[in-house]
C-alpha cells in the first residue's frame, strides 16, 4: 500500500495526516497457552499505527486484501500513554506501549511486532527508523 493511501484516509476522516509516521504492525488477536506459541497458533493481525504530535491512531485492515476499512479507526490520546519505545530483535522490533497506571501482568501494556522491512511498502523502514529516533530503543535481555 501506498502511504499517500493512509495520509489521504486520515484527512478523510480529520486526523493529522503527514507522512512518516505510520508502520505496519502485527498484534496476537487472541492469548492461548504456551504451547500454542510453540506450534505457531496463535493467531495474528495486521494494522497500521499512526503516530501524530498528541495522538496515536490504530488503523484496522482487511486481512486478505491489507486495504484500511473505511471509517474504523481509534484515536489514542498520548497523554494516556506512559511509555513509547521498541525492542531490538533478530528480523523484527517489538513495540512497546504502556499506558498509565498498567502493571507488569495487564493488559494495559501492549506488545506489537514491527517488521523492519515490509516488501511492498518500502516507505515503512524509513518512517520506522522516525519513530525509533522519536520514542527510543531498548536493548531486549
Amino acid at each position: 500500500m501506498k502511504e499517500e493511501v493512509i495520509v489521504n484516509y486520515l484527512d478523510r476522516h480529520g486526523l493529522e495526516a503527514k507522512t512518516g509516521t505510520t508502520i505496519l504492525v502485527e498484534r496476537k488477536t487472541w492469548n492461548r497457552k504456551w504451547y500454542a506459541t510453540l506450534f505457531g497458533k496463535n493467531k495474528t493481525e495486521k494494522i497500521y499505527l499512526n503516530f501524530a504530535e498528541r495522538e496515536f491512531v490504530i488503523l484496522p485492515l482487511i486481512q486478505d486484501s491489507m486495504t484500511l476499512i473505511e471509517g474504523d479507526y481509534a484515536q489514542v490520546p498520548l497523554i494516556e500513554v506512559k511509555s513509547i519505545y521498541f525492542k531490538n530483535q533478530s528480523n523484527y522490533y517489538n513495540l512497546m506501549i504502556q499506558y498509565n497506571d498498567a502493571t507488569a501482568t495487564d493488559d494495559r501494556i501492549k506488545k506489537y511486532k514491527v517488521p523492519k522491512e515490509v516488501a511492498d511498502s518500502p516507505w515503512h523502514k524509513q518512517n520506522l527508523e522516525n519513530l525509533i529516533e522519536r520514542f527510543g530503543l531498548k536493548e531486549s535481555k
